[in-house]
């Protein structure tokens, strides 16, 4: 990122930090004198952000902070929540497999991890917290689309289904065929589908309210996770997902699926 770039995101976050409790309503003029800004920059800023849906212009021509910020915030404190209650049962699948161990959750039209327990075995799949990757391309991406909200289907169709891996899913009713399976069945197996020689396994995490929150998946070599091992395997990913479920507060013991999209 450029150095100008850089000192735009930099004068927007002090812009949006200015607000607080005692002064949740700002004006223009107040905020270029607290902050020793511009007004033109400070009026930029805002506008900006206005449309982005970070802060919300009111009737009297001051700002708020918007509901995108709190929707940003509650995905933090779920996240974090999320990875203290899954690192238990994601070991416990670790140990018992000897595979990397996954939690995504949706992040546009892509799977984005958030936690990961790493397989101790010599040759292993390797990812890190953050990465993003198709959803189409992963089972942990397919089960968030099977059993979220429908529109998300309609976002990674619109973003297009590139062939990532030999096996990738390109084709928009293949997609939805895959997705309907995985309704039905409870979890997605991934074979080649975003790697040369890796499968994975994945199963869906819901919240107390019952929605699909995040999934858990496993991943590793084909010539470990091999076919006859699958359905030993998908007991023990699925065992693990209604484990980190119930730490949520889901109660229910039968997934509810969103839709049959």
């Amino acid at each position: 990122m450029a150095v100008d770039q850089l000192s735009t995101v930099s004068k927007a976050l002090q812009v949006l930090e200015a607000f607080s409790y005692e002064r949740p309503v700002l004006g223009v003029s107040e905020l270029a004198r607290q902050l020793g800004m511009g007004k033109s920059g400070v009026h930029r800023i805002l506008s900006t952000r206005a449309e982005q849906g970070f802060v919300v212009k009111t009737v009297d021509d001051r700002y708020r902070l918007g509901l995108k910020l709190h929707a940003l915030g509650q995905l933090v404190v779920n996240t974090l929540e999320l990875r203290t209650v899954a690192r238990g049962p994601m070991e416990r699948l670790r140990n018992e497999c000897g595979e990397t161990v996954h939690v995504a959750v949706l992040e546009g039209s892509d799977a984005m991890y958030v936690h990961r327990i790493e397989s101790q075995a010599t040759l292993r799949t390797f990812s890190r917290v953050g990465r993003r990757v198709p959803a189409h391309t992963t089972s942990s991406g397919k089960v968030l689309l099977a059993f979220g909200d429908p529109a998300q289907i309609d976002v990674v169709v619109a973003a297009g289904l590139p062939r990532i891996g030999p096996r990738s899913i390109t084709t928009e009713r293949g997609l939805r065929d895959a997705l309907r399976t995985i309704r039905s069945d409870g979890y997605a197996v991934s074979v080649e589908e975003n790697e040369r020689g890796v499968v994975s396994i994945g199963a869906p995490i819901f919240g107390h309210d019952g929605a699909c929150i995040a999934a858990v998946s496993m991943a590793g070599p084909a010539l470990r996770m091999s076919t006859d091992q699958i359905p030993r395997l998908v007991q023990r990913v699925r065992r693990c997902a209604l484990e980190v479920s119930q730490g949520m507060g889901f109660l229910d013991r039968v997934p509810r699926p969103a839709s049959n999209a």
